[in-house]
Parts: C-alpha cells; structure tokens; sequence
C-alpha cells in the first residue's frame, strides 16, 4: 500500500485527488510558511495500491504548482518525494538519497523546516 500526504493548496488541478483513496482531511495553520505559500493549508492523507505508486508519483509530480511545493509517500520498502516534475524514489532509511532529494528541495525555494517528511 503506497501511503502519502498532499496539500490541496499545491496542486494545480484537484482532479488528480481522484486517482487514490483520501483517508483523512485536515486544516492547518502554518507559521513557517513561505512567502508563495498561504498560511491555512488543507492536508489530505491518501492511500493507493503499491502496483499503482511509480505512475501515481508521476502523475502528482505533473500535478504540482512549479515551485515552493512536494508531497510525500511511501511503501513499506520505498519512498517517494515528490516535486515538480521530479520524484525521488529511495529505500526506506538511505540517507545519502533522502539528503539529495532535500537538496533539490531547498532548490525549489522550500524551506528547509518544510523538508521534513517521515520515514
């Protein structure tokens, strides 16, 4: 099971939402918020089948405003960071990969205490 979570203020079209299961909706108040970002974000976990992530990642990644933005995912074995255009896709606890994809991020102009997802 492919596992993730979005924020519905990064994406450009909210039609992508209707390629996996959305498990839990939340508001959030965001003090860290970058100055291209709004400071109430709305979280959406989701979940799809395993089979389906590599091509779901793909999609979100198109899916995605162009900058100041990721999503997060993961399987039990693998790891997805999601950015524009770009998806890393990693083994659960390879730091050298997750220090890469923090780096593309930071790129992006995310803020670095954005850069936190879990494993």
């Amino acid at each position: 099971m492919l596992k993730g979570l979005l924020l519905k203020e990064s994406l450009n079209a909210l039609h992508v939402l209707d390629t996996q299961r959305v498990t839990k909706t939340e508001t959030w108040q965001i003090q860290n918020a970058a100055a291209n970002q709004p400071s109430v974000w709305t979280a959406i976990s989701f979940e799809a089948d395993e089979s389906q992530a590599d091509a779901l990642a793909e999609t979100l990644s198109q899916s995605l405003k162009p900058t100041g933005w990721f999503i997060d995912a993961s399987t039990e074995a693998s790891v997805y960071v999601i950015f524009p255009k770009k998806v890393f896709k990693y083994t659960r606890g390879d730091e050298a990969q997750r220090a890469i994809a923090k780096q593309y991020g930071l790129s992006l102009d995310i803020p670095e205490k954005q850069l936190d997802w879990d494993e």
